[in-house]
């Protein structure tokens, strides 16, 4: 299964979440590689640009990352008779499947790296009383200090449609090996001291990817 395609510019986001049913793993990467995603692609609303594995998180655990330039296009895909098609055959491999369309927070909206990459997010809900320290966080201290550690923060996001927490933050990076070493350095523990006081509900994801698009880079 694969990382990201290349360069896109993020301007929507439709995420995929699933677990493949036992046995069937085979079966899905043929379906997905010779229907599903060149489906998807020829419908001309989203583009699937990532293939993840949840290394570390909760669950699903399979995600498919796809950009569209506009949540309205989105929309239309969802509406569309061709996809009900394709997500009806995906379901006879998959299972515990949830969707979310992401908008960005227009505060950083940036390019997605191409070539194979790993993905370090956040998620959680800002206190609403809290939303301007929250701001100042982030520019000042958050962004610059995790790319000292060596994850680029690709972009900030709210779950426009979707299962919350509200906000994703994704940071991307060329190795598991340093999203470690970052969550274990000093500089990371003061970072999530300060972010704790000004969110509620923190989670994070290690995302790798899988190698399914590969053949379509």
């Amino acid at each position: 299964m694969g990382a990201s395609t290349g360069t896109e510019k993020m301007t929507a986001k439709f995420i995929q979440f699933f677990d493949i049913l036992s046995g069937k793993e085979e079966e899905f990467v043929h379906f997905a590689t010779k229907n599903y995603i060149p489906g998807i692609h020829e419908m001309g609303f989203t583009r699937i640009i990532g293939s993840w594995h949840v290394a570390a998180g909760e669950g699903p655990y399979c995600i498919l990352e796809s950009v569209a330039d506009s949540v309205q296009d989105i929309n239309r895909l969802l509406m569309a008779e061709e996809f009900d098609k394709l997500n009806h055959l995906l379901h006879f491999l998959i299972t515990n499947y949830k969707t979310k369309i992401l908008a960005p927070t227009g505060h950083r909206v940036e390019e997605i790296p191409g070539g194979v990459n790993y993905r370090f997010n956040h998620h959680y809900n800002i206190h609403a009383a809290n939303s301007d320290d929250y701001l100042r966080f982030m520019a000042q201290k958050y962004v610059p200090v995790m790319e000292t550690l060596g994850i680029k923060i690709i972009g900030r996001w709210y779950v426009a449609v979707g299962p919350g927490p509200q906000m994703v933050v994704e940071g991307s990076c060329d190795s598991t090996r340093q999203i470690l070493q970052a969550i274990g350095s000093p500089e990371y523990y003061r970072l999530t001291e300060t972010i704790f006081g000004l969110v509620d509900d923190f989670g994070s994801k290690i995302l790798v990817p899988t190698g399914l698009l590969t053949q379509f880079r």
